[in-house]
């Protein structure tokens, strides 16, 4: 149970440390919380659950301090520049990837529960608060969008090659 929740944290805040730590703390809870948990819940989709708002708030907490950081920065007149990653697009997992993280935030969330994480629909509904079918639809548009995709990918590659 602990990797799928690691990758999914990690997905989040992309920092293996934190991720680990956001782990901990979210077994802590349950751990604190054991005697009033419904057994008829699914305890999967809990700790996913658990994980997903306690790697949002750790983003948005990071994402506060950079700010305040870069505004600090500013009245000095030291702000500094950050570069962003590239991606690297001469693999066909890492443009698979850049199409994934193209899609929109609930599609994507969902895609990535099914496919990378191994939650049933259910356990997705339950975690993302919808109903079963529109997760399905949200997987159904996202497997649509990767092929059509790839298909522009294979005719471009054929072209050049």
């Amino acid at each position: 149970m602990h990797d799928p929740l690691f990758r999914y944290a990690d997905y989040i805040v992309h920092d293996r440390d934190a991720a680990a730590d956001l782990i901990q703390d979210a077994f802590t809870k349950i751990w604190q919380v054991r005697e009033t948990l419904d057994p008829e819940r699914s305890l999967k989709a809990l700790l996913f659950q658990m994980v997903r708002n306690l790697s949002l708030n750790h983003e948005r907490h990071k994402k506060r301090h950079r700010t305040e950081d870069l505004e600090a920065g500013m009245q000095i007149g030291s702000a500094e520049h950050t570069v962003d990653e590239v991606l690297d697009a001469d693999t066909l997992g890492g443009l698979i990837n850049s199409w994934i993280d193209s899609m929109p935030e609930r599609r994507r969330e969902a895609f990535l529960l099914s496919r990378r994480e191994g939650l049933s629909h259910e356990e997705i509904s339950v975690l993302m608060g919808l109903a079963p079918k529109t997760v399905n639809n949200h997987i159904v548009l996202a497997l649509q969008f990767i092929r059509k995709k790839l298909e522009v990918y294979r005719e471009e590659d054929v072209q050049t090659g």
